[in-house]
Parts: C-alpha cells; structure tokens; sequence
C-alpha cells in the first residue's frame, strides 16, 4: 500500500477536480485558501494535491513566502490555520467559512486581504469519509 497516495491527497485531489470539473474555477482564479492543516504536513499535501503547488515544492514555497499576504500565490490560511485555533474538531468546517466570508466582506482585521473576489476552503473529516471544497464569492447587493 505504500505505493498509493495518502487519504489526504486522493481526498484533495477529488476536490481539486471538483473546483476545475465543476465550480469551472482554475487556481489563478482563486484570492485566497483556507485548506485543512490538521498537522503541518496535511496543508503542504493538500497545496500540491489541489495544484496550489507542484509535486514537492509547497514547503520551499510556504518557506519562501509566496503564499503569505504579498506573496505571488494566492494567500493560504491567512487564518493561520486549524492549528492556530487549536484545531477545533467539528468546528473547523465553520471556522473556515468564518474566515472566507470575513475576506469577502472586508471585515478580516489585520489580516484582510485587498479585494478578495473568490476564496476556496478544502476540509476533511472523520479519516477523510467527509472531504469537500467550497468555493466563495462575495454577494451582489
């Protein structure tokens, strides 16, 4: 079985293929990510699966900033992540959408983005039986 991807990857991987397939969205269209990082490997995993990085390269790209607020990719977990709220278990679905939809109104303090037009939030749960990608756009008022 060591040959088979992680539950991690083939859960984001299905997601990514949602959010292209599906939503009909690309990652350069994307302002911002809130991906699951249960452990610090997860959202390295879960950036090269959805195409947020090549095979690899996400953890030389989180080290070098290019995911931060000025960074050239879009900004992950801007949040800072699961871990950062101490991994809230079955709230963690909420907490991000809490965060995408703050980026979408402008209303995320110190950590607000300049004019976000769409977020994506990757999650799992329970062992990956549940993965899923939403992906947010601000209402027309």
């Amino acid at each position: 079985m060591t040959h088979l991807p992680g539950v991690q990857v083939t859960a984001a991987l299905g997601a990514a293929s949602y959010q292209k397939d599906e939503a009909g969205v690309s990652v350069a269209d994307i302002s911002f990510a809130e991906v699951h990082d249960c452990f610090t490997i997860a959202e390295l995993m879960t950036m090269e699966a959805m195409g947020l990085a090549r095979p690899g390269e996400a953890g030389l790209l989180v080290g070098e900033g290019v995911t931060q607020k000025d960074g050239r990719l879009p900004p992950i977990n801007r949040s800072g992540g699961l871990k950062a709220k101490g991994h809230p278990v079955g709230a963690t679905v909420v907490s991000m959408h809490v965060m995408a939809a703050r980026q979408l109104t402008g209303d995320a303090g110190d950590m607000q983005l300049q004019g976000p037009k769409l977020g994506l939030c990757f999650n799992m749960g329970g062992g990956a039986v549940a993965s899923y990608v939403s992906i947010l756009e601000p209402l027309e008022v």
